[in-house]
């Protein structure tokens, strides 16, 4: 059975949606992808930048295999 969402009126979206929030939505949902992929890499650029995030190194296949065989 299909999700069938209400959807609010103009009235009670206005008590819980100031003209920011609404322009945010509406700029995110018309984004293209290669835009919000754009958005995401500059999102990291900043986390890495500001130390949020830490830098990752690549494992090797004896390592992958490593961590595989100590699960079980």
């Amino acid at each position: 059975m299909a999700d069938k969402r209400e959807v609010a009126s103009e009235e009670e979206q206005a008590e819980h949606w100031d003209s920011s929030d609404q322009s945010l939505l509406s700029a995110t949902l018309a984004a293209t992808p290669t835009q919000l992929i754009a958005w995401l890499e500059e999102a990291l650029q900043l986390a890495y930048a500001t130390g949020a995030l830490k830098p990752r190194r690549f494992i090797t296949k004896e390592e992958w295999d490593a961590m595989g065989k100590s699960a079980r």
